[in-house]
């Protein structure tokens, strides 16, 4: 039996316990992570489990943590599905909730326990690539697929939380592992279809300039959420904005067209002082979802993820969850909304670390401690950014942290696919920093995060700079 087939083997048993709860009549409750990946794994679960006439309750949580789990066991559930979390807290779940049935459905780092009533469900566990080759929607879609063969329609949602968890790290920024799979399902059932171009926001939906604008991931020094800049780059790059009184999409652009532009975005991008390659992650493979109607902003997986995303970093996860269920109305509408909000708190927080030398270079690492300037929801995200544009001059993983409640701390860790190459795992690395100070930590290679307590800040920063440096030399 190859890696696969024990991974796809391992679902059953935990449809089986979904059923038999069903069968009795018990309320299913899901957990599910509170960002893009998240939330489409929990709309995913939602969806089947209500398709299966059971009664369910669905939140979005920051993090696994005794509070949250002891807050989930005053329900008394008799189930509970956990999605997009949970490998790495399998001892709280026994000291907590010993008379619930779990499923954890999930593709970060675990740890080891034994306990009957868990029945864990993560590709790490069967030596797959849970960091690029399968995201916790993707999980949950297998899972909701093992159910019933009609949830297939669910694989559509299993591409958008593959893409908000940025697994498109195949050849042409192409998805790859058990997500392959996820795209032939897709792809067979009518629901979408791919290409090659230019991954501005909004590719099919947003006048040019606004796409350019729109943009953060990867981000456009000078660019990304200035429109005004981008009229002119575009003006500079001689591209016609309108055609028969309508404004043009990136989708409009001729051939020859799109290779000016990306000419002048070269140079742009090295006037502002990036990495001359950092211009190619505007590049890739464009996933349309044929499911949703043209123009909108859920035709392209990566807007939809970003609008996903822009719900749970906003506070309003559940807005999210009714879009996956398939609300097109009211929930869209103020969805988009919290986009916009969105979007503007990372272009103030953006500017408020380049206005101020506040990134630390360590021997092995670059720090940011943001304390309350920049939203724990956030910080990971304005990681990712710093990171990818470039501006980082040496390749060391970037550490950033904003001040949590209850006087705890949120730490993100990305690294790049280079680094993981040279031997980083920052998911290893979160989780042995983290212990010392009574913290929890953990994730994947070139993804990672932990809480712990806000005067374990320093010393755990350095403490991440040795491990780093431990496993450059090993």
């Amino acid at each position: 039996m190859t890696s696969e087939e024990d991974f796809f083997s391992s679902l059953h048993p935990a449809v089986q316990m979904l059923k038999a709860h069903i069968d009795q009549g018990n309320p299913i409750r899901i957990v599910s992570h509170n960002d893009a990946d998240g939330v489409a794994a929990g709309g995913i679960l939602s969806t089947a489990v209500n398709r299966l006439g059971a009664t369910f309750r669905t939140t979005c949580e920051k993090r696994v943590d005794e509070k949250t789990v002891a807050s989930i066991a005053s329900e008394k559930p008799p189930i509970v599905i956990f999605s997009d979390m949970g490998s790495g807290y399998l001892d709280l779940f026994t000291e907590h909730l010993p008379d619930s049935d779990i499923i954890i459905l999930d593709h970060h780092l675990p740890i080891e326990t034994e306990n009957p009533k868990i029945t864990h469900i993560n590709p790490l566990l069967h030596d797959l690539d849970g960091a690029r080759g399968v995201s916790g929607a993707g999980v949950s879609y297998f899972f909701a697929k093992t159910i019933d063969e009609a949830n297939i329609d669910l694989s559509a949602l299993g591409i958008v939380g593959a893409l908000g968890d940025q697994q498109d790290k195949g050849e042409n920024k192409s998805l790859i592992g058990l997500n392959r799979h996820i795209e032939a399902d897709a792809k067979g059932a009518g629901l979408l279809e791919t290409n090659i171009d230019l991954i501005f926001y909004g590719y099919e939906t947003r006048p040019i300039a606004k796409a350019c604008a729109y943009t953060t991931v990867p981000f456009i020094p000078g660019l990304s959420g200035r429109e005004d800049q981008c009229l002119a780059l575009l003006k500079e790059a001689g591209i016609e904005l309108k055609s028969e009184g309508r404004w043009r999409a990136l989708r409009d652009l001729s051939e020859e067209e799109k290779s000016r532009l990306f000419s002048t975005l070269t140079k742009h991008m090295i006037y502002e002082g990036c990495n001359a390659d950092s211009v190619y992650d505007l590049l890739g493979t464009i996933y349309t979802l044929k499911g949703e109607e043209a123009w909108t902003p859920l035709r392209d997986g990566r807007e939809y993820a970003s609008l996903l995303n822009a719900c749970a970093r906003m506070g309003r996860p559940s807005l999210g969850l009714s879009i996956c269920m398939g609300d097109r109305d009211e929930a869209m509408k103020e969805a988009e909304t919290a986009l916009d909000g969105y979007r503007r708190k990372i272009g103030e927080y953006l500017d408020w670390v380049r206005k101020e030398d506040r990134i630390v270079e360590m021997e092995n690492i670059y720090s940011l401690r943001a304390k309350g300037d920049i939203d724990e929801r956030i910080i990971g995200v304005v990681a990712s950014i710093l990171l990818s544009t470039g501006i980082l001059k040496n390749p060391k993983p970037f550490i950033a942290s904003a001040r949590a409640e209850e006087g705890l701390i949120k730490i993100s860790g990305r690294a790049t696919e280079a680094m993981a190459k040279a031997g980083i795992d920052l998911g290893m690395v979160m989780m042995e920093a983290a212990e010392p100070f009574e913290g929890r930590g953990g994730g994947h290679d070139i993804a990672a995060g932990a809480f712990l307590k806000e005067e374990g800040e320093p010393e755990f920063l350095k403490a991440v700079d040795r491990l780093v440096g431990e496993q450059l030399n090993a």
